[in-house]
């Protein structure tokens, strides 16, 4: 199972771009926005990555305004 990390997208930012940033930060996957939430991205880092570590990895990829686990999945918040 992997590391769950919700990404707030600046607005009318090319969201591709900032999926090559994830992946460069160690997300194994990205799935793309949704047309329901289209400021929104989840990222998916390997398990070995710890949940405080993949936010903090998200944060600093240009393009992302915020990151935050996944709660439907780490209901003890970041470092869970």
């Amino acid at each position: 199972m992997s590391v769950r990390v919700i990404v707030k997208l600046v607005p009318d930012g090319e969201w591709s771009s900032v999926a090559e940033g994830l992946q460069t930060a160690g997300a194994e996957q990205v799935l793309a926005p949704r047309e329901s939430l289209p400021d929104r991205a989840v990222a998916l880092f390997p398990d070995e990555v710890g949940v405080t570590e993949a936010v903090d990895s998200a944060r600093g990829v240009a393009g992302v305004v915020d990151a935050e686990p996944d709660v439907m999945r780490y209901t003890s918040g970041p470092g869970a």
